[in-house]
């Protein structure tokens, strides 16, 4: 059997289950995909860099869910047309 060695892309976590995310922030990032349609619909023309940007500003999300979308932000959409 195959060891997993890898590590979590945002907290050096050991990762499970999950490509590039430990357990916490797997969670946190299907959360923030789960719920972007609501928020889209709550304020209308709402892109996801927009929204995850509220979610990094909202002091009632978790660290997690700020962590998720600092990464997403900064890693994920640099060059991209999302």
């Amino acid at each position: 059997m195959k060891k997993n060695n890898k590590i979590c892309a945002i907290c050096k976590r050991k990762v499970e289950k999950h490509d590039n995310f430990c357990n916490y922030h797997f969670l946190a990032l299907l959360n923030i995909e789960k719920n972007f349609q609501t928020w889209k619909d709550a304020y209308e023309n709402l892109n996801w860099k927009e929204y995850l940007e509220k979610l990094i500003k909202n002091e009632e999300n978790g660290i997690w869910v700020q962590e998720v979308a600092k990464y997403l932000i900064t890693e994920k959409m640099e060059g991209s047309n999302v």
